[in-house]
């Protein structure tokens, strides 16, 4: 039971996303995750030989590159503009902060790939640490969902502006945060069933939960970014499941109708979604506007141009873009803000930022480190990869379209699993007989 519930600690970290110690110490603290990452980093080294995962070393090398094309961009601006000075902000110190992030997460990464290498039973704790937190959401969700049409707020105090917000959120700082948050507590677990001897009565629970979580969300959901990925990925992929079961395609005719009815309502709710915002929701105007001035930053430097550089050359794309009058229909409200403060700029994509962050070398990372470890658990010839693939593909994707992974820790504890589950169950990732 101590490991079951330490690794639901952990799991809960990662994906608690709205911290109010965020407005004492700075945006990275809406996770609690970078005040564990010294005692996570300390176990780490605890260990006398210390092994990363081949996806790691990608992103490690990635890392170390990015440091210093942001070292030599630095020199470059001090040339171009004689300070090193952006929004009376100081480019070394706002670089050193940039650096956190994903220093954080890979520490929290090595962390994961290391507890779960040490734990006796490691399928069976994941498992019901992830049981628990289903359940646990699930309440969530049912008070959430009463309390949205209602004046006051649902546990406003556990986010760091307690203001009152009119969609779900669980405990993120905003509804599209929760897409992956979902999708992962409604196909992940039931990728345990396949590699479990479990009762049935935890079966019957597992798959109720998940069903719960994603058919109440799909409903409510007035995330954009969400309804289009469930449209495109996670619904084709459940049918193309369903075909391939030799037990579900019997009643395959029946779980269409429903696959179906979902994809209806996903795309009803979209509808209604884009025809109320397009021309005066803020999100698209900053969506299309940052992209626009991402692939101008790329143009212009095609090994990218560092955290450095996108704190100078980035703000200056979008002014363009905004001068070219390509974008006057739009709300540019939120993004006008990027002209004159560096706080929480970004493209609003991990695609995009790091497009501008690395260039062509970030290109060949996204390859290696996503589009390949997809390919090779897509050769894995096995019922219960879906349940991997699903949402692995569902964050690739996220992650280009309309989210960045800055504190989205339960991405790298999924991708953790990931090297684990391939290394030590599907190592030669050769394809196999289908089982059931």
């Amino acid at each position: 039971i101590v490991p079951i519930l330490f690794f639901l600690m952990i799991l809960f970290l990662a994906t608690y996303q709205d911290s109010p110690l965020m407005n004492n110490f700075g945006e990275i603290a809406r996770s609690p995750v970078v005040f564990f990452s010294p005692c996570m980093l300390i176990y780490i080294l605890s260990h006398k030989k210390i092994i990363f995962s081949k996806y790691l070393s990608y992103w490690i090398s990635y890392l170390i590159y990015l440091f210093f094309l942001s070292m030599a961009c630095l020199y470059l601006i001090k040339i171009l503009n004689g300070s090193l000075e952006v929004f009376y902000e100081n480019l070394v110190i706002k670089t050193l902060k940039m650096l956190v992030y994903p220093i954080v997460g890979i520490i929290f990464y090595q962390f994961i790939y290391v507890v779960l290498k040490q734990l006796k039973n490691p399928l069976y704790v994941v498992f019901h640490a992830l049981l628990l937190l289903q359940l646990f959401t699930i309440f969530w969700l049912a008070f959430e969902i009463y309390f949205l049409k209602k004046p006051i707020s649902f546990m406003s105090f556990i986010h760091a502006n307690p203001i009152k917000y009119w969609r779900v959120r669980l405990w993120t700082l905003e509804e599209s945060w929760t897409g992956t948050i979902l999708i992962l507590l409604t196909f992940f677990p039931v990728y345990f069933l396949y590699k479990l001897n479990l009762y049935r009565w935890k079966r019957a629970l597992t798959i109720t939960a998940s069903v719960i979580i994603f058919i109440s969300y799909v409903i409510v959901s007035e995330s954009k970014g969400f309804l289009v990925l469930v449209m495109i990925c996670v619904l084709p992929l459940a049918f193309q499941f369903i075909k391939k079961h030799k037990y579900l395609r019997r009643i395959s005719f029946i779980l269409a109708g429903f696959i179906l009815a979902l994809f209806v309502v996903a795309v009803i709710n979209l509808r209604d979604v884009m025809f109320d915002q397009f021309n005066n929701s803020i999100t698209f105007g900053t969506r299309f506007t940052s992209i626009y001035a991402a692939i101008d930053v790329f143009l212009h430097s095609y090994i990218g141009v560092g955290y450095s550089g996108f704190v100078n050359f980035y703000p200056q794309s979008i002014e363009a873009a905004m001068n070219s009058g390509v974008f006057d229909g739009f709300n540019l409200q939120e993004i006008k803000a990027y002209l004159s403060t560096t706080k929480a700029l970004s493209t609003k994509s991990e695609f995009f930022d790091n497009l501008i962050f690395g260039g062509i070398v970030y290109l060949y990372f996204f390859y290696k480190f996503f589009i390949q470890r997809y390919y090779n658990l897509s050769k894995i010839a096995r019922q219960e990869t879906y349940f991997l693939r699903i949402p692995l593909l569902f964050i690739i994707l996220a992650g280009i379209i309309y989210i960045t992974y800055h504190i989205k820790y339960e991405v790298w504890l999924f991708l953790a699993f990931l090297d684990f589950v391939q290394e030590y169950y599907y190592k030669n990732a050769e394809p196999t007989k289908e089982t059931t």
